[in-house]
């Protein structure tokens, strides 16, 4: 579509945001309320990543056919994989950057966040390695491949019922495990990513475009759905387990509301495609994926210089509401910056590839090769 829906580029400047605050975790343990306060922020939230993977699905389908998939497919896999990389890359640095901030022995750093214990099948499909939360860009990947299959074999028509039995078990996994035994993880792209990208994907080979007349009435679907998520989020992480919230934070994973929320979110914002365009969310939707891709290591900085500083200012920040107002679009903003301070160093291209140097030194080292060849001969 070389159309922009402007409503779709700020809702995604909303989601990322949703997406730093469950990694800041604002007012979490800051007393009662705190705790109320971070559980109904945090579970409205979680349509963020499952948004990302809707919009996926539904721009992918007006774009691919049987004829012209592989291609499309191994380009967005070329530039996701590039975008990865370079995320392995600076989680690497952050770890190596703050040991030395710390004085702290770089292989202990990198022990203590866990390098002894990566696998293959970590770095390569789960994406949990190093603790960094890129799990998003490997699911993505691999259900932007498994949607393509279908596509492919001209199979669509079961796309969405396959892609719907397999995140039912990755939502029973996720929050039903005291009642139903699944022995594997599920948070990831065949039990979660692979659903709401073929439902992006059915979405828009429907040709489905809700209209601006009934707008106000995908409003109030949203509302209902958020409620509806807070209260099933609750059931599940406090009555169902016998915890208190007032103690302690549980964490949910996606439930079967949050279908529904994101669908009615989705109505909505295709139902006002000029959203959010005189402002400057369309702007920062484009570029969420720095936010993405910097927001944990900006944090950590962050809170390790709070950590170096609380001797000399005698106060722990992380204690005072400022803290909890202000990390939040502090983190957000710084991690825009730099991902704009850094394309703007050509070390990474903003709509390209996040790995153009290493794209030259391969192309540098080939030549070299190629170069030696004849005289090799």
């Amino acid at each position: 579509m070389s159309k922009r829906i402007h409503s779709i580029d700020a809702l995604r400047a909303v989601a990322i945001f949703f997406i730093v605050i469950a990694h800041v975790q604002p007012f979490r343990g800051f007393g009662t309320y705190g705790n109320y306060i971070f559980f109904v922020i945090d579970t409205i939230g979680q349509f963020d990543v499952a948004f990302f993977f809707l919009t996926s699905g539904y721009f992918l389908a007006k774009t691919v056919n049987a004829d012209n998939v592989t291609p499309r497919v191994v380009g967005s896999v070329r530039k996701l994989g590039s975008i990865y990389v370079f995320g392995r890359l600076l989680s690497v640095t952050a770890v190596i950057g703050l040991a030395l901030f710390h004085g702290v022995p770089i292989t202990n750093a990198l022990v203590n966040r866990g390098i002894e214990n990566i696998s293959a099948i970590d770095l390569l499909y789960f994406g949990s390695a190093l603790s960094v939360p890129l799990w998003f860009l490997t699911a993505l990947i691999y259900s932007l491949v498994f949607v393509a299959c279908f596509v492919k074999f001209r199979k669509t028509r079961y796309l969405l019922p396959v892609a719907a039995l397999f995140h039912v078990v990755g939502l029973i996994g996720m929050n039903y495990g005291m009642l139903v035994d699944v022995p594997f993880r599920t948070r990831d792209a065949l039990f979660f990513g692979f659903f709401y990208v073929a439902l992006g994907y059915h979405v828009s080979s429907i040709d489905w475009t809700p209209k601006e007349n009934r707008s106000h009435i995908y409003f109030a679907a949203v509302c209902v759905f958020a409620v509806a998520q807070l209260v099933e989020q609750y059931a599940i992480g406090y009555i169902i387990r016998d915890n208190v919230l007032r103690h302690g934070i549980y964490s949910t994973g996606y439930t079967i509301s949050t279908i529904f929320f994101v669908l009615a979110l989705f109505a909505y914002v295709l139902s006002n495609p000029q959203w959010g365009k005189n402002t400057i969310l369309p702007k920062i939707g484009r570029h969420a994926l720095g936010i993405y891709l910097l927001h944990v290591p900006v944090m950590r900085l962050l809170r390790s210089m709070n950590r170096v500083w609380r001797p000399g200012i005698g106060i722990d920040l992380t204690s005072t509401l400022l803290w909890q107002l202000a990390l939040t679009p502090l983190v957000y903003v710084l991690s825009l910056g730099i991902y704009l301070l850094m394309a703007k160093m050509h070390v990474i291209e903003l709509d390209g590839s996040h790995t153009p140097w290493l794209d030259r030194l391969w192309s540098h080292g080939r030549g070299l090769v190629q170069g030696r060849n004849p005289n090799e001969n």
